[in-house]
């Protein structure tokens, strides 16, 4: 039996962890016991498993089950009132996470092995808990009950008192046989040792009261002393009153899940002592950044500072304001030319001047996106994520249509062989044409012209070969050359093939011409 104390004193008075639940097998009697299980938010699925065997294969089918039991509920209003009041708590537990299981029916110093699976997290992690009832105990003919006063109202939340020496920890929600929201009811007379004996702590002997409050919030502990009661109040039922005001520590940062506490109305009891840290003190969400620099306070915390983690003593309800800098990412793109300015994070509200500087036969022509104006100089605050574009135009050849002087020096052409009316390689077209026809003034190869023309039935088959970039027309002439009019009959919008081919019907139409032309 020593061994079983043990083993439920590690799952009571200290919960074992897994992952996002906490468990506790409390309220240890001869027919029945209660299992509570702690979980981050509620599950959308909750059951409790009970064996006879510690490998799960005898399922115990004799016990009775209750999911969010209570004592004796509401200890105020009339029938119907005290109902609402009874659905209210259990909908509260639920809310914030708190799912307690009672067990009755059971039989007693037997030994039950136990699992609550919630979603897809499994109380303990591995294995089965065991749980033994207890003996039937001797008669207890004097009773000394307590209510924990927290201070503060407790919608569903639960509390665990485990007594140093007694057999299993009690159980007890908040506001469940107390008249306001705030107390905790335990009845010291439930405790009893590994023989089923009444347990009766001695003046002084340690007891730890653990809260499990707001959803999502970390439950938190307070170490007490038995107080027993005056010799002349031994012999009768006696209610006693602990105070344990619970204090309002509220935390506030502009980054969720990275500080601990969390963020929002946190309780710890008074003179807790408590470390408030970022755990990641960058977080970044896509173009926008926050830097964690320090805090502000209020209460018992210091007013300010710049680490990130302190720790104090909790005395006041208090506040902790994390304090983040906020950059923006800002993107810079300089096609045809550089801007002094990198792209990267920079601190929101920052002031910034860039230059942007074109590449050689390119002009500035302005900026846009965080900036504007034509000045290649400028000046901007950064407010948002964004870019810093400065757009170039290329310098453009006289009398060229559109020629960007660039694409003379790209093909490799000095002197008089820039000019637009020259032809570097001969082969009849000049500069101007070839750059319309987005072919190479300076291979004889690349030109603009039709290749082959053939005849099939009353149709005309057209191949022809030019550039790529260029929008290339057939046009047709029926009839005299010298008085007939040119219409299009095939158009190609670039991006083109560098061979094109089209099919005319040509029926009743016995003299035609063809040619091609291109435009930019």
């Amino acid at each position: 039996m020593k061994r079983l104390i043990l083993a439920l004193l590690v799952c009571a008075a200290r919960g074992l962890c897994i992952a996002s639940a906490e468990g506790v097998i409390a309220n240890v009697a001869s027919r029945g016991f209660d299992v509570f299980l702690r979980t981050d938010s509620p599950p959308a699925s909750c059951r409790l498993e009970i064996y006879r065997d510690a490998a799960g294969t005898q399922p115990e089918t004799a016990v009775t089950i209750e999911r969010q039991a209570l004592f004796t509920g509401a200890t105020s209003g009339d029938d119907y009132a005290r109902r609402c009041a009874d659905r209210q708590i259990r909908s509260a537990m639920t809310a914030c996470g708190n799912l307690l299981f009672r067990v009755d029916n059971a039989t007693l110093d037997t030994v039950y092995h136990v699992r609550v699976v919630a979603d897809d997290v499994t109380w303990p992690a591995s294995g089965l808990q065991e749980v033994r009832t207890l003996p039937i105990g001797a008669w207890r003919p004097t009773t000394h009950q307590t209510m924990i006063d927290v201070h503060r109202p407790g919608d569903g939340w639960v509390g665990v008192l485990t007594v140093l020496g007694a057999y299993a920890p009690l159980l007890a929600v908040c506001g469940d046989g107390t008249p306001t929201n705030t107390c905790f009811f335990f009845n010291y007379a439930d405790l009893a040792d590994e023989t089923g004996a009444p347990f009766t702590p001695v003046a002084g002997t340690p007891m730890t009261f653990r809260l499990y409050g707001r959803g999502g919030a970390p439950a938190t502990q307070r170490t007490m002393t038995y107080a027993a009661p005056d010799a002349q109040d031994a012999a009768v039922a006696v209610l006693s009153t602990e105070v344990a005001p619970l204090l309002r520590l509220m935390i506030a940062s502009a980054a969720q899940s990275v500080t601990e506490p969390a963020p929002g109305e946190n309780f710890f009891f008074d003179g807790s002592a408590i470390t408030c840290r970022v755990a990641q003190t960058t977080v970044t969400q896509v173009d926008t950044q926050f830097v964690a620099y320090g805090w502000s306070g209020s209460g018992s915390v210091p007013v300010s500072g710049r680490t990130t983690a302190f720790t104090f003593a909790l005395s006041a309800d208090s506040e902790v304001i994390w304090n983040w800098r906020t950059n923006y990412w800002l993107d810079v793109v300089a096609e045809h030319g550089v801007v002094d300015l990198s792209p990267g994070w920079y601190r929101a509200g920052a002031s910034l001047s860039a230059q942007a500087t074109p590449d050689a036969e390119w002009l500035f022509d302005g900026w846009s996106g965080m900036a504007s104006g034509s000045d290649p100089v400028t000046a901007f605050t950064v407010s948002s994520p964004g870019q810093l574009v400065a757009a170039f135009q290329p310098v453009l050849v006289p009398g060229g249509q559109g020629m960007p002087e660039w694409w003379l020096t790209q093909a490799g052409l000095v002197g008089a062989d820039r000019d637009i009316g020259a032809d570097p390689d001969n082969d009849g077209m000049s500069n101007l044409q070839e750059w319309l026809a987005d072919t190479s003034p300076t291979n004889r190869a690349s030109n603009l012209r039709i290749t082959a023309l053939s005849k099939n039935g009353v149709t005309a088959n057209l191949t022809w070969q030019g550039g790529r970039e260029a929008m290339q027309i057939v046009e047709m002439l029926e009839g005299d050359l010298a008085t007939g009019t040119w219409r299009p009959v095939s158009t190609n919008l670039p991006p083109t093939e560098t061979i094109g081919t089209c099919a005319i019907q040509i029926e009743g139409k016995p003299t035609l011409f063809f040619r091609i032309k291109a435009e930019r």
